[in-house]
């Protein structure tokens, strides 16, 4: 396999490159997936499942609400969060 690369070789040496900034891309991706599977869910509750801290899941939902990917919702008088589906424009497989 002289000369061969693998697929993505170069997506991993930009990610090494980038330091922090990719962390940063993954936890929105992770947030985003945890919405889009499972549905409305409570920052805490979604900071409980991934060990975070609220103010770090805080932090993130807000870059995406102001990204358009999720959106504040109540519910009674708690504070919710749910994604907004995009099917045709940005599939997540999962």
């Amino acid at each position: 396999m002289v000369g061969i690369q693998p697929l993505g070789y170069e997506e991993d040496i930009e990610m090494e490159m980038d330091g922090e900034e990719w962390l940063e891309r993954a936890r929105h991706e992770i947030v985003e997936f945890i919405l889009r599977r499972y549905g409305v869910m409570r920052s805490r509750d979604i900071a409980r499942v991934l060990n975070w801290r609220v103010r770090e899941v805080n932090q993130v939902l807000k870059t995406l609400e102001s990204w358009g990917k999720v959106k504040r919702t109540r519910i009674g008088r708690v504070q919710a969060w749910c994604p907004i589906e995009e099917f045709l424009t940005n599939c997540m497989y999962y």
